[in-house]
């Protein structure tokens, strides 16, 4: 199921490992009296041309790390990305060439929600108080210089977007073209995300990017709606299985057929009532089975296959769980792992 997800520009706790700042270089001010710096910082540097943030703790590396995160808040924006099909086209595309910028290979090491590295970081001042036994730390971005840097990712990831999305074009299997179109749409949402900095640091000016997202949505739509996929359920399972593998194909655009098709996908959910000796209990082994043929490369897929143990107080909520349960199964890691198939070529 594609996943929807509203994912912040910044997530502080990820991204502070990767900011750029040297601590050891700064000197370690102390005494009485609190500095300007502190309840004014853009005294010392103009707002047109840094973005700065004060953080306090109880220790210099929370106060610097606290700083940090009070310029992270600069940049903060709601956008919603699938994060499953990114972090998937991204991961078979760092396989197969050298030419990510650092921020798209990042996201393949981490990630989506940890975003894009938060570069140019600087600490700038700390200062120990010892009237109240607090630190300091002054943090410091260089708007222009910043910019530049995100704009030279952008670029990059551009120029490699343009490459997959020229090889679609030409492809005549509908697997490479799907494959190849997913990737290049990963790296425009990774642009998308990069854009979003960039404005803030230059108060608004966007980046533009050489494929239009109409475009792109569309060519990938396309692609999606030529793929086919047949549903065959398996002994007793039950319909809301079925149900779920519909909700998911459709959220991928897929069609579904009831004829021989791209991809067969046979499905079964079998249920063992088992004793687990606690009275009021009732409890099944079950097992969630989920075999996909490739009929395009005539390829049959590993099966995916859950297997778990449910207990409740009756029957029927024990079925319910279980339902439950296979549905978030289909919907992330089911999903996942066909996606992975996808973006494999």
């Amino acid at each position: 199921m594609r996943i929807a997800l509203k994912i912040f520009l910044i997530l502080f706790s990820l991204q502070l490992t990767h900011c750029t700042y040297a601590q050891k270089n700064v000197p370690l001010d102390k005494g009485d009296r609190i500095p300007q710096w502190v309840n004014a910082p853009y005294d010392v540097f103009p707002q047109n041309q840094y973005i700065v943030g004060v953080g306090s703790g109880d220790t210099r590396d929370a106060a610097e790390k606290n700083a940090i995160a009070e310029i992270a808040k600069v940049f903060q924006s709601n956008i919603h990305v699938d994060e499953t099909l990114v972090e998937s086209a991204l991961e078979h595309t760092k396989g197969k060439t050298t030419e990510l910028t650092t921020n798209s290979q990042m996201l393949n090491q981490t990630n989506i929600t940890s975003n894009l590295e938060l570069k140019n970081i600087k600490i700038d001042r700390v200062y120990f108080s010892e009237k109240e036994g607090q630190y300091y730390a002054l943090a410091v971005l260089n708007r222009a210089e910043t910019a530049l840097l995100y704009r030279k990712d952008f670029d990059e990831n551009d120029a490699l977007m343009q490459k997959y999305y020229q090889q679609a074009a030409k492809e005549s299997n509908k697997l490479h073209k799907l494959s190849d179109l997913n990737k290049a749409y990963a790296l425009f949402e990774v642009n998308r995300l990069i854009n979003e900095k960039y404005k803030v640091l230059t108060n608004g000016q966007g980046l533009k990017s050489s494929i239009q997202e109409n475009e792109l949505k569309q060519a990938l739509r396309q692609a999606r709606e030529a793929i086919s996929i047949q549903l065959k359920a398996e002994n007793d399972t039950p319909p809301e299985v079925g149900d779920y593998l519909k909700e998911m194909i459709g959220n991928l655009g897929f069609k579904i057929s009831n004829k021989p098709s791209d991809f067969v996908l046979n499905y079964r959910l079998e249920r063992t009532k088992t004793n687990l000796n606690r009275p009021g209990i009732v409890a099944f082994n079950w097992q969630l089975t989920i075999r996909l043929s490739d009929r395009i490369n005539n390829v049959t897929l590993k099966t995916f296959t859950v297997r778990k143990r449910t207990a409740a107080i009756s029957e029927g909520e024990a079925t319910a769980r279980i339902l439950r349960l296979a549905k978030m199964q289909i919907q992330n890691q089911f999903y996942r792992q066909f996606m992975d198939y996808l973006n494999s070529f």
